[in-house]
């Protein structure tokens, strides 16, 4: 009885010196693995604006204060990449990272999930003073050359109606290099979009951006611009990812821009002194 008392002791002696050195050897990298998972970051793709020599201009800081919200609320780490729109679009489709700043149309919405929208842009029409109109509907750009960025949505009723009611000059993500072009009369009207409710307002930022982008001499023709009195649309913007993609986390961002909202966070951010 002795003898088996001791065989069964000499055993589980064993089995205790197996599992310890199990978890010496499996320990440090189930640690290892979730540092890294910690550390991970997610591409957020946003589309690249360019000044007028081509170089990537950064994302203004009150946008990069609501991205750190973000972080922070849905305890998510944002790795910032910039693309333009339709390379964006199909790195979304294809379920690489998630777009900040996008609108809804009818053609994303079979391919892409939304949050919550985070905040409005308006969709303004600006045109050289020479060709200022009336604008109320649609039908008021009727004939008309409409410069707008290329990939860029600007609702189901705009995109339907472009190339039939009125023609589209696409053309890159610089602002300045968009001006020159109207004043050239190479577009009739150009669409801007900015979260601006005041038309003046607009021009004001518009005039900012000319003279702070040293790419080219402003001429006197560039400056005489008007952003016309009615929006065309109210744009709202979300982040976006493909269909069933990182489902989890738009549901985390989802309950920061609801908290962001109700405490005011989101709208003290966007709205600081300039």
């Amino acid at each position: 009885m002795a003898c088996i008392q001791i065989n069964y002791f000499k055993r589980w002696r064993t089995y205790q010196q197996v599992i310890l050195l199990c978890i010496a050897l499996i320990g440090p990298s189930l640690i290892w693995t979730a540092q890294a998972t910690q550390s991970q970051k997610l591409p957020l793709l946003i589309r690249e604006l360019r000044n007028e020599r081509g170089e990537i201009v950064p994302i203004k800081d009150d946008i990069r204060q609501l991205i750190l919200f973000f972080e922070r609320e849905a305890n998510v780490n944002f790795q910032v990449e910039y693309f333009p729109m339709a390379r964006l679009l199909n790195h979304v489709n294809n379920g690489y990272g998630i777009a900040f700043g996008l609108s809804k149309n009818s053609e994303r919405l079979q391919t892409m999930q939304f949050s919550d929208f985070i905040y409005a842009n308006f969709v303004w029409l600006v045109t050289s003073s020479k060709q200022e109109f009336q604008f109320e509907k649609i039908d008021d750009l009727k004939g008309k050359t409409v410069g707008v960025i290329r990939g860029v949505s600007y609702g189901d009723e705009f995109d339907s109606n472009k190339n039939r009611l009125f023609k589209v000059e696409e053309d890159t993500a610089s602002h300045v290099a968009r001006l020159k072009k109207l004043a050239m009369q190479r577009m009739d009207v150009m669409l801007f979009g900015a979260r601006e409710s005041d038309p003046r307002e607009v021009e004001s930022l518009l005039r900012h951006m000319q003279n702070t982008d040293k790419s080219h001499v402003l001429n006197t023709e560039e400056s005489k611009f008007t952003v016309l009195a009615k929006p065309l649309r109210v744009d709202e913007l979300h982040f976006a990812a493909g269909l069933h993609k990182h489902d989890a986390i738009i549901k985390r961002l989802n309950v920061a821009i609801m908290r962001g909202k109700k405490n005011g966070e989101i709208s003290r951010i966007l709205n600081k002194p300039k």
